[in-house]
């Protein structure tokens, strides 16, 4: 990992501080069909149930889709 670059860790954890802050809920889920695999990134209002939204990842809910992420690690690694 470059020195200039931030883990998916810290990067996840700064989209959670941010949908927070905007009363936002964070959602990840492991829904990409293209082939990398990987977990993309929703933030959404509390009362949207992303998994419920139809058409996958390509469907409506990705326009609540703010990130793709290969892996998140447990702890910083940056």
């Amino acid at each position: 990992m470059s020195e200039l670059t931030s883990c998916n860790y810290c990067n996840l954890k700064r989209i959670k501080a941010s949908a927070k802050k905007d009363g936002k809920k964070v959602t990840q889920l492991r829904d990409s069909t293209w082939g990398m695999g990987g977990v993309n990134v929703y933030v959404h209002h509390p009362r949207i149930v992303i998994s419920d939204i139809p058409g996958g990842e390509d469907g409506d809910r990705s326009k609540y889709r703010v990130a793709w992420m290969m892996e998140i690690s447990k702890s910083c690694c940056c």
